[in-house]
């Protein structure tokens, strides 16, 4: 199991919500457009009732890996191969159970096969991934983000 429920999952990982734009859609849809670290993804989302307004947003960005791997540290980057995928690669800022989280430009919650974990899941190694459609999008209350990854405190009181 990946995750207890949309709120216990928001609640773990909201310090990784990235920075958004969300574009307007039909009302009451659970499929979200958002720009997220320069790059235009279409999500899933998870925070029923679906009543997040266009415009600035905090988005928690979770697609399930089709591959994982190690890699040279390299560009991080963040694309979209084919509408309703993601690629992207980045290093490695935290892991827990089969969570990965990849710094892309934007914080990344990548979730893995348990198979795969054993190379990437090392806080600081580089990784590039690929993900299938449907990428889950949690959008997230609170203040943007006011600085990189690595140095963003988490903030409860947001």
């Amino acid at each position: 199991m990946i995750e207890d429920g949309p709120d216990a999952f928001m609640k773990r990982w909201r310090e990784y919500a990235s920075d958004a734009v969300l574009f307007a859609r039909a009302e009451g849809s659970p499929l979200l457009e958002a720009e997220v670290g320069g790059t235009v993804v279409q999500l899933f989302e998870r925070t029923n009732p679906y009543l997040a307004n266009p415009g600035a947003a905090r988005v928690l960005v979770n697609p399930t890996a089709t591959l994982i791997e190690a890699v040279d540290e390299g560009t991080r980057e963040l694309v979209v191969p084919t509408r309703g995928t993601v690629a992207g690669r980045g290093r490695v800022v935290d892991a827990e159970g089969r969570i990965v989280v990849v710094d892309v430009g934007t914080p990344i919650l990548v979730a893995c096969e348990q198979a795969s974990l054993d190379d990437v899941a090392t806080i600081g190694a580089w990784v590039r991934f690929e993900a299938a459609l449907p990428i889950h999008g949690f959008v997230v209350s609170g203040r943007p983000r006011p600085g990189p990854v690595e140095s963003t405190p988490v903030d409860e009181a947001h």
